[in-house]
């Protein structure tokens, strides 16, 4: 925080900073927007193109501002946000029905052995990091549907327990891991159609 401003920092609680903002203490919201910018931003990352991260990043937390009065006392205060910022995704994907077809011709050996272990859910977090961050996350989860993109992000990257992911998503516990399956069984479609095509062009 800058010169003579509020000593919230890690020592306020996220009750106590939403308290602060909804009292007129913008300063206070700031110390949230530090506390969760990593967060809010790797879900965008996950789910968008990244030309679009940073817009729909500023209205997820512009979004927040105007409606921070309608955080329940005693909830995550990061879920909350997450919620923001997936929904605000979804409607973007929706409005561009953003299922283009992706090439995976270009993927190397190490590549593929990561999306193959992911597919059959065993893969470490170390390399679900791997995946997301690289253009090679694009090129498959660009194929599912805006929600299991969501469901694989939350759970996979993110590591979250199954009733936040469905807090998040405003859905049944069921319906996360229902979606869960279907994200992963679409892996294996998508990945056995390219070891079939790579077979038949070697």
């Amino acid at each position: 925080m800058g010169e003579g401003q509020p000593d919230l920092g890690d020592q306020a609680s996220d009750g106590d900073l939403v308290r602060r903002t909804l009292a007129g203490e913008e300063q206070a919201f700031e110390v949230l927007v530090h506390r969760y910018r990593r967060l809010v931003f790797r879900v965008i990352r996950g789910m968008v193109p990244g030309a679009e991260v940073e817009d729909i990043g500023q209205e997820a937390f512009l979004r927040a501002y105007r409606s921070l009065g309608q955080v329940q006392h005693g909830s995550s205060v990061g879920s909350w946000l997450a919620r923001i910022a997936v929904n605000l995704c979804i409607d973007h994907l929706r409005r561009l029905r953003w299922r283009q077809e992706r090439s995976f011709s270009e993927l190397g050996s190490d590549e593929t052995t990561v999306l193959d272990r992911l597919a059959r859910d065993e893969s470490a977090p170390g390399e679900i990091d791997r995946l997301f961050l690289r253009d090679l996350a694009e090129k498959l989860l660009g194929q599912l549907t805006p929600q299991d993109r969501a469901v694989l992000l939350l759970k996979e990257r993110e590591g979250m327990e199954t009733r936040e992911v469905a807090r998040i998503l405003g859905c049944s516990e069921m319906a996360v891991r229902l979606r869960l399956f279907r994200a992963r069984r679409a892996l294996r479609t998508l990945l056995g159609g390219e070891s079939h095509r790579g077979g038949r062009e070697g």
